[in-house]
């Protein structure tokens, strides 16, 4: 595990457009790193960049075949889940409203994004046959559907024993919701 110190930025505050959070990352996005000289944002990013600096912690592939997959369930995640995912944690915290039609087409996009999952699972236990950046691009919102107002149907059983496993990681016990 690589050791790091989080710095955690209120944003519905705009914190990350504050002077000081600008002297950092002059694009304002969230997340961002820092490490040494060097920052990177955007999660994909910075996933790439910790892979290439520290290439001992691997959560990827050194094959170009697996790692092209692990690439494809991150963006699979990002455009298919987390974006509604993020669209109803927003809603919930009252940083923005939608319309009750647009959180069920929202949950609904959730709810096949996680139909397609399943399947994948299925010989698995995690989306690349081991634990990667993939299933951590899916972490941060899949480990609380609940909270978002989905239940996860029974015949999804496969992504509920990978929640759980997710959720035994110790690296991801302190995800904030």
């Amino acid at each position: 595990m690589i050791p790091w110190e989080p710095i955690l930025v209120n944003l519905r505050e705009r914190e990350h457009k504050r002077p000081e959070y600008l002297a950092i990352n002059p694009e304002g996005k969230v997340p961002t790193i820092r490490d040494e000289e060097t920052v990177v944002y955007d999660s994909t990013i910075i996933n790439e960049y910790l892979e290439e600096r520290y290439p001992e912690a691997s959560l990827t592939y050194a094959d170009p075949h697996r790692r092209a997959k692990v690439r494809q369930w991150e963006d699979y995640g990002d455009n298919n889940f987390l974006r509604p995912a993020e669209n109803i944690f927003i809603h919930g915290k009252g940083w923005r409203q939608f319309e009750p039609e647009q959180l069920q087409g929202f949950r609904q996009r959730i709810l096949e994004s996680l139909a397609f999952v399943e399947n994948a699972l299925g010989r698995f236990d995690y989306l690349v046959d081991r634990f990667t950046y993939a299933d951590i691009s899916f972490a941060p919102r899949v480990m609380i559907l609940e909270q978002l107002g989905i239940s996860l149907p029974q015949n999804l059983a496969n992504v509920r024993a990978w929640i759980d496993r997710l959720r035994s990681r110790p690296t991801l016990h302190n995800l904030e919701h």
